[in-house]
């Protein structure tokens, strides 16, 4: 019969509140698309926005800046 421990569970599921991401390639997103520069919750999330095939702005401070196409950026699921 299995054993109930609560403090050697190891299983911990994110809250129902967290934020879910996907990784993509700067070169898959579709101009347009917001991306994230990172999925961590505990760091600032500044969304982006892709405009072209290799800039995307930022839009807190709306500045451009150029991203390499094999750049790893995030999506909100």
């Amino acid at each position: 019969m299995p054993v109930n421990n609560p403090a050697g569970d190891f299983f911990n599921p994110p809250s129902n509140m967290s934020q879910d991401f996907e990784e993509y390639y700067f070169q898959d997103l579709e101009v347009d698309e917001l991306f994230w520069q990172t999925n961590k919750p505990k760091e600032e999330q500044i969304p982006w926005r892709k405009i072209s095939q290799t800039q995307g702005t930022n839009l807190k401070t709306q500045k451009t800046h150029n991203f390499q196409p094999k750049t790893k950026v995030f999506q909100k699921i």
